[in-house]
This record gives C-alpha cells, sequence and structure tokens, in this order.
C-alpha cells in the first residue's frame, strides 16, 4: 500500500537554476498536502555529548553544534491526512564551504561517499536567505503546522533557523521548546513512534531498518534529504495504519527527550490568539486528533 502511495511522485532535486519553478510546484503541492516529513544534511558533530550526560548539557551541545554549522540539504516531503505523497523536494544550499565552514571531517567525507558534492553545491545550490524568504511565505499561506521527522531533533533545529525564525538556537531547552510549539506546531519523530510498535526493536534502529521492517521501498540515495524525507513519509503512515497509534504517544516528541513539546508562558487564550493569527491550527485536526495548545519540550 505504501508503494502506491508514492509511485508517482518524484524527488525535486532542487538548484538555484531552478528554485522559482520548484518552490512555485512545492506551493502548489501544499495547498492540499499540509504534513510535511522532514529530513536534513549537515556536516555533522563539532562537540559530542557524552554518554550519560544531563539533560542541560545535551542541549548545550545541540545548540552549539546547529549555530555553529551550516546546512547543507533540506528535504521535504508533503502528505495528505490519507497518505498520500504530493511531492518530494531536495533544496540543496550554496552556503557551506567546505574549506573554511565548521565540520567534522569523518562527517563531511561520509556525506561525499553517499552522493553530495560539495563543489557542485556552493557553485550551484541556492543561497539560504533566498530559501528562507520564499519558504516562510507559503508556509503560512498554507497553515502548515504538522512536521514528521525520524531522530529529528537536529531537524527541526536546522529548520527553525532556515525558516528565519531565529539565527541562533535558544538558550535554555524550555526556550526552544516554545519556539517550536509557537512557530511550528506538532512535531513526531518516527523513532520515537517505534518505541510503542512490536516488532520495531523498541526504536534502536536507523531509517533504513525502520523502512525494511515497515516494507517501505526507498526511492534515491539514502543519507540524501530528499530520499531521506520521503521514506520517513512513507514510513509515517504505514505505522499510524499498522499500529493503529493514537496522536496522544506520537505528537510533541522528539526521540532523546522524554516529554512533550510544551511552551512554557502564557495562558492557553492568548496562545490560540497567536496561533491562529499565524493561521497554523485548526480547530479540526483529522489524524492528528487535537489542537496541540500544549505541545512541551524536555530532554
Amino acid at each position: 500500500m505504501g508503494e502506491n502511495r508514492i509511485r508517482k511522485s518524484l524527488i525535486h532535486k532542487v538548484w538555484a537554476s531552478n528554485f522559482d519553478a520548484e518552490i512555485s510546484k512545492l506551493e502548489e503541492c501544499l495547498e492540499f498536502h499540509t504534513i510535511v516529513s522532514i529530513d536534513t544534511e549537515f556536516p555533522g558533530f563539532i562537540r559530542n555529548s557524552p554518554w550519560g550526560s544531563i539533560d542541560e548539557t545535551l542541549y548545550e551541545d545541540f545548540r552549539f553544534n546547529v549555530n555553529q554549522t551550516k546546512l547543507i540539504q533540506l528535504g521535504l516531503t508533503a502528505c495528505d491526512d490519507s497518505g498520500k505523497i504530493g511531492g518530494s523536494w531536495e533544496f540543496n544550499f550554496s552556503d557551506f564551504d567546505p574549506e573554511i565552514d565548521a565540520q567534522s571531517p569523518s562527517s563531511a567525507s561520509f556525506l561525499e561517499q553517499n552522493g553530495l558534492d560539495f563543489n557542485k553545491l556552493k557553485k550551484y545550490g541556492i543561497p539560504i536567505n533566498l530559501f528562507t524568504a520564499k519558504f516562510v511565505h507559503i508556509i503560512r499561506k498554507h497553515n502548515v503546522f504538522r512536521w514528521v521527522t525520524f531522530h529529528g531533533l537536529y531537524d527541526i533545529g536546522y529548520l527553525i533557523k532556515a525558516m528565519g525564525i531565529t539565527e541562533v538556537l535558544p538558550e535554555t531547552m524550555e526556550e526552544f521548546a516554545t519556539v517550536v510549539v509557537r512557530r511550528l506546531g506538532i512535531v513526531r519523530d518516527l523513532k520515537h513512534m517505534a518505541r510503542f510498535c512490536e516488532g520495531l526493536e523498541d526504536g534502536k534502529l536507523g531509517l533504513e531498518r525502520l523502512g525494511k521492517l515497515l516494507d517501505q521501498k526507498r526511492y534515491g540515495l539514502k543519507h540524501n534529504a530528499g530520499s531521506d524525507s520521503l521514506l520517513t513519509a512513507s514510513a509515517h503512515f504505514e505505522m499510524i495504519q499498522r499500529f493503529d497509534m493514537d496522536a496522544e504517544i506520537c505528537d510533541g516528541y522528539l526521540y532523546g527527550f522524554s516529554n512533550k513539546l510544551q511552551s512554557m508562558d502564557i495562558n492557553m487564550n492568548m496562545f490560540h490568539r497567536k496561533i491562529i493569527t499565524f493561521g497554523q491550527i485548526p480547530y479540526a485536526i483529522p489524524l492528528y486528533c487535537y489542537v496541540p495548545s500544549y505541545i512541551t519540550y524536555y530532554y
């Protein structure tokens, strides 16, 4: 069934030369497909957290890594509430310069081995500020407030920077949670969800393994953002159907953090007014069956 949903879906490779045309196609797709699965490629971790680190240390390292490094690729796959995939896009950015920018050499080498050409990206990629200016407009216009990831903490961190929501990540976990809740809406993480699904190895698996266990075919190359976002999208709806998952254990979690994301400020009525002003949260949500006026984020 999953293959039928994506058989006609193509991964649109987006560069500076076709950016205007492809962002218009994405906008058209988002008219009826407003659940977006995402994946990012970035030059690795500059700072690694030791096993068993306290929450504050984990967040500090995450914040440092995202603030110090540049996004290389962003994969977006748009779906509707029935699981039908409208299209998949892979945006290639020009900002990362492997000669001078912060990176983990082993991670950069790994990306090159999996098909990323840094010289091509630098020469033909999209400036991130150009992407931000147009992308934010269409996200707000089409009420996109549901985001699906796999092991997605870093995906969400880079996304809010790419959307121009903040230039640097907030100083605390609670502030980060508030930004995610108020400006993105609902987030889901398949690695977290897999913990509640029989046969999915308690979530201790990678995206490739998850796809195989769910009989979902990969299109394109793994560790490329478009292909990974497309596999994330198909795996998500397969999990929903196969395991009849409840929104209460899915919405508002990112793998590695124990509690839901939650805005730390203001009363409910004020929160609702701000979200509706942005046009992000309607009162009736198929599949994601409750209004996320409190999706918190803690480690």
